[in-house]
C-alpha cells in the first residue's frame, strides 16, 4: 500500500503515456511527451511526489514556461495536459484533489488567423523556383491546398490515387470524417501529374505505404519542411506574413467569401460541420 500511497507523477504520467500508446492515439502521446518533457526540465529531472503537486509548484512552473518565452497558448496547452494527468490520478485514488491548477491559465485566447490577397497567390504561383525543387515542392503543395478549397494539409498527404473518381477526388477529412467532394479542374491536375509515383498508392509525395507509426512521423516531418520552405518563399515574394499550409485554406476562405461565394459553399468546402462554425471561423481571419 505504501507504493500505491507515494506514487510519483513521472511514474504515473509515463504509465499513462504507456496506455494511450496501446490505445493507437498517436497524437495525444506526442503531447503528452512533450507536456512531460517540458515539466521535467522544470524538475531538473527530480520526480515529485502526486501528493506534493500543489498550487505554489503548478504556478512555479507557469512562471517557468513564461520566463521561456512561451506564448499564454502554448502554456494553456501543456497545463491542461497536466491538469488531466493529475485528475487521473485523483480518480484512481492516488492522492487527494487539492485542485492545483485553479489559479493558472487553461484558457484560449483568441488568435487572428491569417490570409493573402489573391494578388499574393498569383506571386507565389508564377515565382520562378525551378533551381530549388525543394521550395518549388512547398509550392506546388501549397497551391494544390488552394486550389482543393483549403483543403488541410493532414488530408492533402492520405490522399489516394483511388480517390479520383470519374474527375472527381472523393475523401473523407481526417479530423471529422466528413466526405467531401473536389473536381480535379487543370490547375489540380497538372500538380497531380507532375508529383504522382507510378510505385505509391499515394496521389502525393508526401508519405508512402509503409507501417501507421512511420507514415505518421513522414508526414510531421513533411509539414515541418513544407512550412519552412514556405516562410523562405513568402520572404522572396516579399510578402505581408508568413506562409504556412493553413495559409493557403484561411487565404481560400476569405477569398471565396470576398467574391461573395455562399457561406454555406465555403462551409462544405471547408468541411465544418454547421455554418456557425465558418461564420465564426471567417471573422477570425486577419484579412485587414
Amino acid at each position: 500500500m505504501a507504493t500505491v500511497k507515494e506514487s510519483t507523477f513521472f511514474e504515473f504520467m509515463d504509465g499513462v503515456i504507456v496506455r494511450l500508446g496501446q490505445l493507437r492515439r498517436v497524437g495525444t502521446v506526442k503531447n503528452y511527451r512533450a507536456a512531460l518533457g517540458s515539466f521535467r526540465r522544470f524538475r531538473k529531472g527530480e520526480d515529485i511526489r502526486l501528493r506534493s503537486v500543489d498550487r505554489i509548484v503548478v504556478e512555479d512552473y507557469q512562471t517557468y514556461l513564461k520566463s521561456a518565452g512561451l506564448a499564454p497558448n502554448s502554456i494553456s496547452f501543456y497545463m491542461r495536459i497536466l491538469r488531466a494527468v493529475y485528475r487521473r490520478a485523483v480518480d484512481q485514488g492516488l492522492t487527494d484533489d487539492r485542485r492545483p491548477f485553479r489559479s493558472v491559465f487553461t484558457g484560449t485566447e483568441k488568435t487572428h488567423k491569417r490570409a493573402v490577397s489573391i494578388a499574393d497567390i498569383r506571386r507565389i504561383r508564377h515565382i520562378d523556383l525551378s533551381s530549388r525543387p525543394n521550395l518549388e515542392f512547398a509550392r506546388d503543395i501549397f497551391m494544390f491546398i488552394f486550389f482543393c478549397r483549403g483543403m488541410s494539409f493532414i488530408d492533402a498527404a492520405f490522399l489516394k490515387k483511388t480517390d479520383i473518381q470519374g474527375g472527381v477526388l472523393v475523401y473523407r477529412r481526417h479530423k471529422t470524417g466528413q466526405e467531401l467532394h473536389v473536381k480535379v479542374v487543370k490547375p489540380i491536375s497538372e500538380l497531380i501529374d507532375r508529383y504522382t509515383d507510378e510505385d505509391s498508392p499515394y496521389l502525393l509525395p508526401i508519405v508512402s505505404s509503409l507501417s501507421a507509426t512511420d507514415v505518421r512521423l513522414q508526414y510531421e516531418s513533411a509539414l515541418r519542411r513544407v512550412n519552412n520552405s514556405l516562410k523562405i518563399i513568402a520572404d522572396m515574394a516579399k510578402l505581408p506574413i508568413p506562409l504556412t499550409t493553413y495559409v493557403a485554406r484561411h487565404s481560400w476562405a476569405t477569398i471565396a467569401k470576398a467574391k461573395n461565394v455562399p457561406v454555406g459553399v465555403i462551409s462544405d468546402a471547408l468541411g465544418h460541420e454547421s455554418l456557425v462554425t465558418t461564420q465564426i471561423y471567417l471573422a477570425s481571419i486577419d484579412a485587414s
